[in-house]
């Protein structure tokens, strides 16, 4: 009779590998059951703090979603696309349009002029003013449209008083003005690399600009006691935004701007004031990024934008004006903390940046 020798195979366990957080739960429950043995009466204690911690959670998430899907949002991004508001009627026949021969001006006075409103379009250029009137007419032709030629970049207040003259005749009929001219730097760099005239445009532009126009038309309003003033902020002025510094504060100046004119001319005079703060648009201002200068989801067109935030006119006094953009705001707000917003601002603005002398 012979025995089989049989050889012995060594047990192995297969350890499952451990994350940083399932080795902090680990430790954390293995806390809670030593103090549960040392003291039972200590469990209460825990539950209490346990059950405090589950509530914390459901409010959190209650919260984050009741933000992402608040009535405002529903009402500025989807309800505005059902049902459009007669600007005309609420605000007046005439809309002024700043920067209006290109991009985003240039598609708002479009707009504007579908619903019926007579247009005043200013614009640096008569060549172009004059191409921009024959397209409209064409598109419109029932509309009266007058052109002003000026260019904000000029420093010279002379420039203003000649608007406000012009505008004399249209004083009593002027209900709604964009202030939409805007410029932004050729490129993203650091302060002291930034072309010095640049920097004086962006002030002019941006800021003195805005300020300005603001001045000239919103006496008329006030005596009619009714108009609308739209803002063109930007989503650079959420936060500062490094290699863009000077236009991300002129942004901010807008925005604070808006805020302060709604305050003192809102319920006491009917006048609206829309703060719009978009993210990245395809046209011109980011002809120094290829990556921008193709239309998609994320970076809409003049046209698709334009649209989009008209419709939200009357809906809300502040927003980005594209449901894509009011997302992104939205992560930002509640995910990204200052510190990780302006190292990715520095890394994706070096990264989409495709001229030859980027920092």
């Amino acid at each position: 009779m012979s025995i089989e020798r049989v050889e012995e195979v060594p047990f192995v366990t297969t350890r499952r590998k451990r994350t940083k957080l399932g080795e902090y739960w680990a430790i954390m429950g293995y806390i809670f059951q030593l103090i549960r043995q040392i003291d039972p009466q200590l469990k209460y204690l825990i539950d209490t703090f346990t059950l405090i911690g589950l509530i914390w959670t459901l409010r959190r998430t209650a919260g984050l979603l009741g933000s992402l899907f608040n009535g405002n949002r529903f009402r500025t991004f989807i309800w505005s696309r059902l049902w459009h508001l007669n600007l005309r009627k609420i605000y007046g026949q005439y809309a002024v349009i700043t920067g209006a021969t290109d991009g985003i001006g240039l598609e708002y006075a479009k707009e504007f002029a579908r619903r019926g409103h007579s247009l005043i379009l200013i614009g640096r250029s008569k060549e172009k003013l004059d191409r921009v009137r024959s397209e409209i007419s064409t598109l419109a032709s029932s509309v009266n449209i007058v052109t002003i030629v000026a260019d904000f970049n000029n420093s010279n207040p002379e420039l203003y008083y000649s608007i406000k003259d012009q505008l004399k005749n249209y004083e009593s009929q002027i209900g709604i003005l964009v202030n939409n001219a805007g410029v932004m730097f050729e490129s993203p760099n650091r302060y002291i690399d930034q072309n010095e005239d640049m920097v004086w445009q962006n002030v002019r532009v941006n800021i003195v600009g805005v300020l300005m126009m603001t001045r000239a038309v919103l006496p008329g309003m006030i005596a009619r006691r009714r108009g609308l003033i739209v803002n063109m902020s930007s989503i650079a002025c959420y936060k500062p935004l490094p290699l863009m510094g000077v236009y991300s504060a002129s942004k901010k100046f807008v925005e604070y701007f808006g805020k302060t004119l709604e305050y003192e001319y809102g319920k006491s005079h009917n006048i609206h004031v829309q703060t719009l703060a978009p993210s990245y648009i395809s046209t011109k201002m980011v002809k120094w990024s290829d990556t921008l200068q193709r239309p998609g989801l994320i970076c809409p067109n003049a046209e698709t934008f334009a649209k989009s935030a008209i419709a939200t006119i009357g809906r809300s006094s502040h927003t980005t004006g594209y449901w894509s953009h009011g997302l992104q705001w939205f992560l930002y707000d509640v995910f990204v903390p200052d510190w990780l917003w302006t190292l990715s601002s520095w890394h994706v603005l070096r990264g989409i940046d495709s001229t030859p002398k980027k920092c």
